[in-house]
């Protein structure tokens, strides 16, 4: 290869150079730097995506904290009342004192609950009423359907404003 080059005349042999060399930076242009002109500029589309979702989810968060009353912070529970009371009363609102089972404290924020054969709509009602009113969240659940429709048995562990 070298002897054919050589070979070339000077004319020849400077086109071979100049023609490689532009060769050389035409490949360097589409096989490196446009694609990483077009990376750029996705990553700049993503980004501005990005920007105006967390721009309506700031907003959004606004507006929940102005719908739960301004503060932002759940409701707490009645001033002396337990946990333990204030599922029991809660339960007994949404008519689900007949399917709670068991109560029981774990520690001075918890409470783990049994129930049996209940309304699955009046337990989402009762756990939603505990969360909006009480300021208890659920931090686990089982649920189990029963033959009957409708109807579930539960276990849940409950913390006084452990979610929010």
């Amino acid at each position: 290869m070298k002897t054919w080059f050589e070979s070339l005349d000077l004319r020849e042999r400077r086109m071979l150079i100049i023609g490689s060399v532009l060769l050389g930076v035409m490949l360097f242009y589409l096989l490196v730097w446009e694609p990483l002109e077009h990376g750029v500029e996705t990553l700049r589309k993503s980004n501005a995506e990005q920007q105006a979702q967390l721009q309506w989810m700031q907003q959004a968060v606004a507006e929940v904290k102005q719908l739960r009353g301004g503060s932002g912070r759940p409701a707490q529970l009645a001033k002396g009342q337990s946990l333990l009371s204030a599922i029991d009363d809660v339960a007994r609102s949404n008519q689900l004192a007949d399917a709670l089972k068991r109560v029981q404290p774990d520690g001075r924020e918890r409470a783990r609950v049994w129930l049996e054969g209940a309304s699955f709509d009046r337990l989402v009602h009762w756990v939603d009423s505990l969360q909006r009113q009480q300021g208890v969240d659920v931090v686990s659940s089982v649920f189990e359907a029963r033959e009957e429709v409708g109807r579930v048995d539960a276990r849940l562990v409950f913390e006084i404003g452990g979610g929010a």
